[in-house]
């Protein structure tokens, strides 16, 4: 659920724009150099409340897909205040121990007025002292290890302090001092005429944050710093991306079709319940009884569709009471999988259909929420290739939200617009491409397949991107890896 650190007031509330991503950069994150990816929105923004947005990213293993997602999940998290765990801190390219991504946000409000708003962030590699406790004897001894550190955050904006558009300019620059250098006009924040303490106590919050790797423009105690000062323009946009943050994107990772795989439970991912981390359902789990009313009612939804496309499939929920160990009302829930008179626990169906059953609330949430931001990583694993390519056809066309994905399926390549579509390339500095020149009635799929296997071939041709998409690996050489035995 939302965490309201920004206070957004009643009136505010009226007027919030739509809001989505429209241009990433993402530089030295895993196997990234440099990579730059323009969404359709950012080429076609429509008028006020009219069509999705939609991004689907391929390429060879390791050429940066599941990246681009861990680094719009980062930047979600920074927004939403949360801490930046080690896992962040390990993905960081091991030469320059420094990333930087940076997001422009596309904000639309109803009077049909489109602003920009630009969050930019370096995120540090360090190593750095903490206390481990010995599982066995409960001693506890120092270690080492990497840590994620935020600094040099950035935001500009098109929307002025009087609310007005005009160029982009910065209203937030940590690199040098608290909030702007001096020389930018309109800051959101002025500290040069301010008493001692306030500028004591915000120095305190910035090295707070950095130490326990959070943002410090989206930190808790700087927002109730805020909430002294009038409720400015500034003030509103930081507040209207961090609620977009908490309550409409949504990052589902390939991690939970492990949890599917190992029969551990059922991940469920429910938008304003779900933050990066899906709830797990099993018989042996309980879960509060005001979760499980939502669950029962996102379950009920799920069956709905899942029986237009799964023929006689529907599913059922049933709790049993219990309380938890903070005293708390709880339901141990168990979801079942009815096809006829065949009925058996949703656990023990395939792969495929709880992967759906997983992600299929926010795909709803995402038909129907204009401001819905689903990152999805491999979407088609475990999916049955044309009901993966029916459902993203669908949302194409009735949906409202953003969806980005990355897959391996090339069927997809058929059923959507090529405007959709990117791929990543052999080059880490500059990881993603838009195949150009593709007329309405060439087929994306076979054009990518000849540029793979044939891309000396093409110059000059249809699908002729000028970069390599695809290493080639020499047979050869993979028959003499089966073959080695230890010895040469």
């Amino acid at each position: 659920m939302y965490y309201n650190t920004y206070n957004i007031t009643d009136d505010h509330m009226n007027r919030l724009p739509y809001i989505r991503i429209k241009k990433i950069t993402v530089q030295n994150l895993k196997s990234v150099g440099n990579g730059v990816i323009e969404f359709n929105c950012y080429k076609e923004p429509r008028p006020y409340n009219t069509v999705p947005d939609i991004l689907g990213l391929y390429g060879q293993n390791g050429s940066g897909k599941s990246t681009l997602i861990q680094a719009i999940a980062l930047v979600k998290g920074l927004i939403c205040g949360f801490r930046i765990g080690k896992e962040y801190a390990d993905i960081i390219d091991v030469i320059h121990k420094t990333a930087y991504i940076k997001i422009e946000f596309d904000y639309q409000y109803n009077s049909g007025v489109h602003n920009t708003v630009v969050y930019e962030v370096n995120i540090d590699c360090k190593e750095k002292e903490v206390d481990v406790r010995d599982e066995k004897t409960g001693s506890i001894y120092k270690q080492r290890r990497n840590a994620a550190y935020i600094y040099n955050e950035k935001v500009s904006t098109d929307i002025y302090e009087d609310g007005n558009q005009g160029r982009i300019r910065t209203i937030i620059d940590t690199e040098k001092n608290l909030f702007c250098r001096p020389t930018h006009v309109g800051a959101f924040y002025d500290v040069s005429d301010m008493e001692k303490s306030i500028v004591e106590e915000l120095t305190y919050i910035k090295r707070n944050s950095y130490e326990n790797s959070r943002s410090f423009v989206f930190d808790l105690d700087l927002h109730k710093l805020f909430e002294r000062e009038e409720y400015s323009k500034y003030y509103e946009i930081l507040a209207e991306l961090q609620m977009y943050a908490n309550e409409y994107l949504y990052y589902i990772s390939l991690r939970s079709s492990g949890m599917v795989q190992l029969r551990a439970g059922i991940p469920i991912y429910i938008p304003n319940f779900t933050n990066n981390r899906p709830i797990v359902l099993s018989e042996k789990l309980p879960v509060p009884k005001g979760l499980y009313a939502e669950i029962e009612k996102q379950i009920h939804n799920i069956s709905k569709v899942l029986g237009t496309i799964i023929p006689e499939m529907k599913l059922e929920i049933s709790g049993v009471p219990t309380v938890l160990d903070n005293g708390e009302k709880g339901v141990y829930p168990l979801v079942k999988s009815v096809r006829g008179d065949r009925v058996i626990p949703l656990q023990n169906e395939s792969d495929g259909i709880i992967r759906i059953v997983s992600f299929m609330a926010l795909y709803i949430f995402a038909i129907r929420e204009h401001s819905a931001t689903i990152l999805v990583d491999e979407i088609d694993s475990g999916v049955f290739e044309y009901l993966l390519g029916e459902l993203l056809e669908i949302f194409s066309e009735e949906g409202k939200g953003q969806l980005i994905f990355t897959s391996h399926n090339l069927r997809l390549l058929e059923v959507l617009d090529k405007k959709y579509i990117r791929f990543t390339t052999t080059d880490r500095n500059n990881r993603y491409y838009k195949i150009k020149n593709v007329r309405g009635d060439n087929n994306l799929r076979d054009i990518y397949l000849r540029e793979v296997q044939y891309r000396n071939l093409l110059k000059g041709g249809a699908g002729d991107s000028g970069v390599e998409l695809y290493k080639k690996s020499k047979r050869f050489k993979i028959v003499d890896a089966l073959k080695y035995d230890g010895e040469e």
